[in-house]
């Protein structure tokens, strides 16, 4: 259903997952935006592209009357409840993908192929998110700054770190916005999907694994803690969401991807 005037936009395109996620798209033949938080980075990883020929990524340039795809990749990490680092955490992981996603609508309400929407996310999530609405999540997201803010440790019954509870927004936030969306004309449909794409031997993964001596490491692999087939390369992990941004649109309905296993919302 795609071609070469398909756009899609990928927000921490310069490197691991998020650069093979727009390498993988471009040799697919759509147009790719990288887009990347250090310009320089941002800007090499693109010339790096252009040199195996792939010349349809654009850095940076959101210069369109339309979007059809949009993988939200751009994350950081920190492990920890600390104030400042809670606080970047959710800036980013959270706020920042719901402003993205709410300033690009009237460009996915004009695409003609059904616009796809893929966050990339993890297995954290609200028991029963039906249960709550976008106010809840929003007063969640306070209440667990504040925790932070006072040092209470773990701050609530959800998660102890700030990216999991980052996640667990995410997901429950892709929810709401994919029922909020059900509605939009036939012809101008926008798909929400989140992929879990497994545990990766990406920057994130150092930052965790130096944490870790070897014996707690291999015994979080064993366990399944990182995914249930351990940690595998960026090139296996795309597969998840360029198979969400690819989907037919008969198979388009709202889904959480979890390293290619399916649930739907």
């Amino acid at each position: 259903w795609w071609s070469s005037e398909t756009v899609a936009v990928v927000t921490g395109g310069n490197k691991g997952i998020g650069l093979e996620v727009v390498r993988r798209l471009a040799l697919e033949g759509l147009t790719v935006i990288l887009t990347a938080g250090d310009s320089g980075r941002g800007l090499k990883s693109t010339q790096f592209l252009h040199a195996q020929g792939l010349h349809n990524v654009v850095f940076q340039k959101l210069d369109v009357r339309r979007l059809d795809i949009l993988v939200n990749n751009a994350a950081v990490f920190h492990n920890n409840c600390v104030f400042e680092n809670a606080f970047e955490t959710l800036k980013i992981n959270y706020r920042g993908i719901v402003a993205v996603i709410e300033e690009l609508l009237p460009l996915f309400r004009a695409s003609h192929v059904g616009a796809r929407i893929v966050n990339m996310s993890s297995f954290k999530q609200l028991n029963e998110p039906s249960q709550f609405d976008e106010y809840f999540l929003i007063e969640l997201d306070r209440d667990f700054l504040e925790a932070c803010r006072l040092g209470n440790g773990g701050p609530n019954r959800y998660s102890n770190t700030a990216y999991q509870f980052s996640k667990i927004l995410i997901n429950a936030h892709s929810r709401f916005l994919a029922i909020r969306l059900a509605d939009e004309p036939d012809d101008h449909k926008i798909y929400v999907h989140n992929a879990h794409p497994g545990f990766l031997r990406t920057d994130m993964h150092r930052k965790l694994f130096h944490k870790l001596d070897d014996e707690m490491y291999q015994k979080q692999v064993t366990s399944g803690t990182f995914a249930r087939d351990g940690v595998i390369e960026a090139e296996e992990g795309a597969d998840t969401p360029v198979l969400l941004c690819l989907l037919s649109p008969d198979d388009c309905v709202p889904k959480f991807f979890a390293v290619l296993r399916c649930r739907v919302y």
